[in-house]
């Protein structure tokens, strides 16, 4: 049943109180996921039968990269705590074998290639980093311990995903269909997914969280914008079952990937195939368990299905389909021949950067990870007076790489 409109302001209202949006820290990108006490007393769908498929949401959220704070005291940050604990001298040998690894990282892996390099690196460095650095041994707290991993994680594929994500031309290409393809169903509504229909506000901060994911670099928290999204999603059913008169009735796989569906094909996430495969691929497979593989299967369940859905599933007429289809894309800018609309020209580095062909790009890549970076893990009390002169020699060298890239004068 539809949502009565006096009510839609205040659950809406309600929603944006329970939800605490993903916020950029200013250094790290930070995707915050929601804690007890912004959901209020919001539970998961109800588990099923271990032989069904359940698409829900978990009851307890796992902490991602930040953890709760009381109202006086500012956020803990895990991932700048980790960050810190690394400038403990007894860490230095850590932040030695990162850099190494990146600076050595070789170039033309497949992505399947490149992950399970990657996985056999933070395996060995993990158990290593936890059991003999000193700083990491001497905390035995399991959750400080897996916040390590994460940190571990983090770090390293912040630090590797401009080689890592979307390395191969053809992604770029699969984005852009996947992209184009959700345009073209973009007239679809619930009764085509067979579900009773919501007002599609109260689905708008789901929608924003799906729309946030490319913001991040590493998977963990590309995953937190999906928990999020999810979260909400949960939520916005429970409602309608109040309305409809169904309250206490299970929620199941039948009721929440429609609902997931909508979200996707109103959000149209940018390079949405490019980060499912890329959560998929480099999240930790020690770590891509529980909520983790569960999010991610319900988003990869969306894509699939928008990517497949034909006349019959949607049960409409073939012409009625391609007719649709046609004038969704003819009103979001397509030209008759299904080119997307013109989009502006790039004004930022890394926008730049994304436009050079993919020898260019390499090559790019190859010139930064040719820079010592030499006091990347140093914080600044660490810092001679003899040290000044290579430091700004550093800085020198990447800000010519900026600059040329902005500029479009970089030369292979």
């Amino acid at each position: 049943a539809v949502m009565a409109d006096d009510g839609v302001a205040a659950a809406e209202a309600t929603l944006r109180d329970k939800l605490t949006l993903l916020e950029a820290n200013a250094n790290d990108g930070v995707a915050v996921v929601l804690t007890d006490d912004q959901q209020g007393a919001s539970e998961g769908l109800e588990q099923q039968p271990a032989a069904e498929v359940t698409l829900g949401v978990p009851s307890e959220p796992a902490s991602a990269s930040q953890t709760p704070s009381t109202p006086s005291s500012p956020p803990k940050n895990d991932y700048l705590v980790f960050k810190e604990m690394l400038k403990h001298p007894s860490a230095l040998p850590v932040t030695a074998k990162l850099q190494d690894f990146v600076r050595r990282f070789p170039s033309g892996l497949s992505r399947e290639q490149a992950a399970s390099h990657v996985h056999k690196f933070l395996t060995v460095t993990q158990d290593w980093m936890l059991s003999e650095v000193v700083v990491f041994a001497e905390d035995t707290d399991e959750e400080a311990r897996l916040n390590a991993a994460e940190g571990l994680e983090k770090f390293l594929l912040s630090r590797l995903h401009g080689r890592i994500f979307a390395a191969d031309p053809a992604d770029r290409d699969e984005d852009a269909l996947l992209q184009r393809r959700i345009d073209s169903l973009s007239w679809i509504t619930f009764t085509h997914l067979g579900i009773p229909p919501v007002d599609t506000s109260l689905l708008a901060l789901a929608v924003d969280e799906l729309q946030k994911i490319d913001n991040f670099k590493v998977p963990r928290d590309k995953l937190v914008c999906v928990l999020n999204s999810c979260l909400v999603i949960n939520d916005v059913l429970k409602r309608a079952l109040v309305e409809s008169g169904s309250a206490g009735r299970p929620l199941s796989a039948d009721d929440f990937l429609p609902m997931l569906i909508i979200a996707v094909v109103l959000a149209n996430p940018p390079r949405l195939q490019s980060n499912v495969e890329f959560v998929a691929a480099f999240r930790h497979p020690s770590r891509l368990v529980a909520e983790d593989a569960y999010f991610l299967t319900a988003l990869q369940s969306a894509v699939a299905f928008v990517k497949e859905a034909s006349p019959k599933v949607l049960d409409v007429s073939e012409e009625d389909y391609e007719r649709l289809c046609a004038e969704a894309l003819a009103e979001k800018g397509y030209s008759p021949d299904g080119q997307p609309p013109p989009v502006e020209a790039a004004t930022t580095a890394a926008a730049k950067a994304a436009e050079l062909s993919s020898a260019t790009r390499q090559a790019l890549l190859e010139r930064v990870a040719a820079l010592p970076m030499r006091f990347e893990g140093v914080s600044v009390r660490h810092l001679k007076i003899g040290d000044m002169a290579s430091l700004l020699e550093e800085y020198r060298e990447m800000a010519k790489l900026l600059r040329d890239v902005s500029q479009g004068t970089f030369q292979e």
